[in-house]
């Protein structure tokens, strides 16, 4: 966890390091001249740029301050300007969220700068020294090619942070306990009585993975109620006190989400039979089922923290071979109504459930069922 939060500030810093500043400067004035000084000795590299960079700025840009005309007379005559705030972000995440703080910081900086200024060299009235100027910030996702106000951005910030640790836990509630529906037998040496019985071995496996089922079934059926309460009642504070979010959730978002998690949940339950059969006995199955989880937390953790698309191939690759990587990523762009990562996601995790039900079928219904055994711990030594 540690390293992954140092990664995505170190990723932060040298992203401002090594990103550009762009001001347009429609005032020329004494004043905009310190603005744009004081952005520059907070370390900060800033270029002139003019309006139509706007339109496709370059990934060093960080974000385009635009200074209007009139902007040095107006604080002179005691009226606070107003400065616009273009800020590009490659994503949601922690990461990105870094980035918009320095320029805020920035800002505010210079605003107990400017009060300083403003009372030693100009003598103006104290309510101007207090709040000298204000700020309409508009915030530009690439990847999601929109643009965001702060309160709307600092509400999805919220759910991506939240509902992939909602996901986590759930997902590893049903592969710990599909993980104990064989093991148990095994441990209790019944699942040999179980195999004896005139019955096909298929049916017996099917019976297993029904109980799965009916515990996705149930479990997506709590999430998804849960989750439409939880926007409608966030959705109603934020209303009491004056504000709003444009969050799309339709009935078809709302539709795919439950399709996907409950293909998940089926996925977890084939995965948690498929260590079931290869543990010994129930301690070895809980261990096995441990190691395969922590793949799933560090998902978790990158898409809190880090963009996807930011990093490397190979290593986006592997994070979307993992099918609960679609989950947690997908609800972010169903927020704005994009599903093509919930489209992919149910494909991968039906293709994935299918592929490892029947790496579990054809092991259940041969002899290995019997002999494959994966234990974990110290080996007994043997008496002399």
């Amino acid at each position: 966890m540690g390293f992954i939060i140092m990664g995505a500030m170190s990723t932060a810093t040298e992203k401002v390091k090594h990103g550009t500043i762009g001001i347009i400067d429609e005032d020329n004035s004494e004043l905009s001249s310190t603005l744009i000084n004081f952005i520059r000795m907070s370390g900060m590299n800033v270029v002139q740029v003019t309006g139509d960079v706007l339109e496709n700025p370059p990934e060093s840009l960080l974000a385009v301050i635009i200074i209007p005309k009139g902007y040095g007379e107006n604080i002179l005559n005691e009226t606070p300007p107003n400065i616009t705030i273009y800020t590009f972000l490659q994503g949601i995440n922690v990461g990105e969220q870094g980035v918009m703080g320095v320029v805020s910081s920035v800002i505010e900086s210079y605003k107990n700068f400017l009060k300083s200024y403003i009372a030693k060299r100009h003598g103006v009235n104290p309510e101007i020294i207090s709040n000298p100027i204000t700020e309409d910030i508009h915030i530009y996702v690439r990847s999601w090619e929109r643009e965001f106000t702060s309160q709307e951005l600092n509400t999805i910030t919220m759910q991506v942070m939240f509902w992939p640790w909602l996901i986590f836990s759930l997902v590893v509630s049903v592969v710990q306990l599909s993980a104990t529906f064989l093991s148990e037998e095994k441990e209790q040496k019944t699942l040999e009585i179980l195999l004896t019985l005139p019955v096909r071995r298929t049916i017996i496996l099917f019976s297993k993975v029904l109980g799965s089922g009916v515990l996705a079934i149930l479990a997506t059926i709590s999430y998804t109620v849960g989750f439409i309460v939880y926007i409608m009642a966030f959705s109603g504070y934020l209303e009491q006190y004056g504000m709003s979010i444009s969050i799309s959730m339709d009935p078809f978002s709302i539709i795919l989400m439950g399709v996907i998690f409950f293909l998940c949940l089926l996925f977890s339950s084939a995965l948690g039979l498929s260590i079931s059969v290869l543990a010994q006995d129930t301690k070895s199955a809980e261990s096995l089922a441990s190691t395969v989880i922590f793949p799933i937390m560090i998902i978790a953790f990158v898409i809190m923290f880090l963009d996807i698309s930011s990093l490397p191939i190979y290593l986006q690759l592997l994070i979307y071979i993992i099918p609960y990587t679609y989950l947690m990523e997908g609800i972010k762009y169903m927020f704005i109504g994009r599903y093509e990562v919930f489209l992919a996601g149910i494909a991968v995790n039906l293709i994935g459930a299918l592929v490892m039900l029947s790496i579990v079928s054809k092991i259940f219904t041969s002899e290995r069922i019997l002999t494959m055994k994966v234990r974990f711990g110290r080996r007994r030594k043997k008496r002399e």
